[in-house]
């Protein structure tokens, strides 16, 4: 596999997608694109798509993007892969509210009969399936439950796009345009390739557990747990009075759930004046959580990698809260050394959310490996 890559700091989109893509010597078979609020992406999606007619794309606007190593905020990161062994396929969905089963096996049937597959007869295993959502929408949850039943146990791994924190507007690349509450679907039939999908985080739990009690499931708003007031119960539970909770200490102590044996997060976005407490992915009355405990992201995240070997390239969807934790500590050039000693080429960028088969989740890096085979 040979992957074609750049990056650009301009806030002019033509001057950016110039400099991202200059020296590259070949037509990709797919381009991941991924960009800061600072540029336009509709005019980045179709400077894109007349530079390279026809070849399929897909991306999102970011809260943070990552190039080999590097992590950026402001920034237009792209890739383009050649000789990827893989036969793509992409799809649109648009109007997330609406997204029901009936729609779902219309995106799924899209992308079979873009790949010449019979869903009566496909083998899960040799596909694989990404997905680039509005990260705004409050729809995430849904939705990949929604296209993972659709699509009929092909692995399914994705980020919720980002606006740099404005939490106003997120949009989607999709070819040669860039669409808000919508999403794009890739999947890859794996013809000469391995594919890997990994999820990595660097919390535990503990024995400290809560019951949502109540709670709106709309909004992602936590009313009771363990029939107490929201943050009374978080609070004990982490044994320290209401007055001292802070936001940078709930930041450190998300909670988690557990499914088919494996925890996943839910990282809390607002302590609210009434004692409730809103979360940044979805919740509903009788959720048992577990308060989280704390690994150091680096070493997590070298036990996380190693069983991939040495892939030609990395599709890394990184929750938000995992870059604000790097930020605060410096550990950016420290974790980008890591993924560098995994693999040559390797793109991302900061989600407002991560989905993983059927799940959304948080406070996670979910991360695609490729490698074409000899």
């Amino acid at each position: 596999m040979r992957v074609l890559q750049g990056h650009s700091l301009e806030i002019n989109a033509e001057q950016a997608v110039e400099e991202a893509v200059r020296g590259w010597d070949d037509t990709p078979e797919i381009i991941f694109i991924f960009s800061s609020t600072k540029q336009d992406p509709q005019v980045i999606a179709d400077l894109l798509a007349k530079k390279f007619p026809d070849v399929p794309m897909a991306g999102c606007t970011t809260s943070g993007e990552h190039l080999s190593g590097e992590h950026y905020n402001g920034a237009l990161v792209i890739a383009g892969l050649c000789d990827t062994g893989i036969q793509w396929q992409t799809a649109l969905i648009q109007g997330l509210g609406d997204y029901n089963e009936e729609r779902a096996e219309q995106t799924a049937n899209e992308l079979f009969d873009g790949l010449g597959v019979d869903s009566e007869t496909l083998e899960p295993h040799n596909f694989f399936c990404l997905l680039f959502i509005d990260g705004l929408c409050m729809k995430e949850e849904k939705v990949t439950a929604i296209l993972a039943d659709a699509i009929e146990g092909i692995a399914l791994a994705g980020g919720s796009a980002g606006d740099d924190l404005a939490f106003k507007r997120t949009e989607v690349y999709y070819n040669g345009g860039s669409y808000n509450d919508a999403a794009t679907v890739v999947m890859g039939k794996k013809i000469n390739a391995n594919v890997q999908i990994v999820k990595h985080q660097h919390f535990v739990t503990t024995p400290r557990s809560l019951v949502i009690t109540k709670a709106d499931p709309e909004t992602r708003t936590v009313f009771e747990m363990d029939g107490y007031p929201a943050i009374e119960a978080y609070s004990a539970a982490l044994g320290v009075p209401v007055e001292e909770l802070t936001d940078e200490l709930s930041f450190l102590h998300p909670v988690t759930f557990s499914c088919n044996d494996e925890i996943y997060v839910r990282s809390i976005q607002k302590l609210n004046e009434d004692g409730s407490i809103t979360f940044y992915c979805g919740i509903e009355e009788g959720m048992v959580l577990e308060i989280a405990g704390h690994k150091v992201m680096k070493d997590a995240l070298v036990e996380a990698l190693e069983p991939l070997g040495q892939p030609d390239f990395i599709l890394g969807f990184n929750c938000i809260l995992r870059a604000l934790e790097a930020n605060e500590g410096d550990t950016h050039q420290q974790l980008g050394k890591v993924f560098n000693g995994c693999t040559s080429a390797m793109i991302g960028f900061d989600t407002y959310g991560e989905q993983l088969n059927g799940l959304h989740i948080n406070q996670t890096l979910v991360a695609v490996a490729f490698q074409h085979n000899a």
